[in-house]
């Protein structure tokens, strides 16, 4: 597993994807119905599933064992199946952290002529991710 550092106390690990981190975002999405009782004209609602999804973005690294950006298969393409369960940590301090199972859904790469080539990783958890939360002063 690679691990993905950046910034002063945060950082990501994915296993497979690899970059110098610069942040991660990070989104709590709820899924809801709405429906109404014959006694009333007004809608309720529900909540009814929830998932977490985001992004991290960072500079492509080179010329070293474990940089590149994505996993590749034996023949050198793009292995798919190392695109579902990938093992994420999210971490925005010590003791603050996501870890969970995700897919990553989705890479963009830049090069631009005269800078630093990145990337941003897209991920989605498949499940429930578990949050530990250091609140000790």
């Amino acid at each position: 597993m690679a691990d993905l550092v950046g910034g002063t106390t945060g950082s990501v690990a994915a296993s497979g994807f690899n970059c110098d981190v610069d942040g991660w975002s990070a989104s709590v999405r709820v899924g809801e119905v709405t429906y109404r009782t014959f006694s009333s004209e007004w809608l309720s609602r529900k909540n009814i599933s929830f998932t977490m999804e985001g992004s991290f973005t960072g500079t492509i690294q080179y010329d070293a064992a474990n940089t590149a950006p994505m996993p590749t298969s034996t023949g050198g393409g793009i292995n798919g199946v190392a695109f579902s369960g990938v093992s994420l940590v999210l971490t925005a301090h010590t003791g603050c952290t996501f870890t969970g199972t995700a897919n990553i859904t989705g890479i963009d790469l830049t090069r631009q002529a005269s800078d630093r080539a990145t990337g941003t990783w897209n991920f989605a958890f498949d499940g429930q991710p578990s949050m530990t939360w250091d609140e000790t002063p």
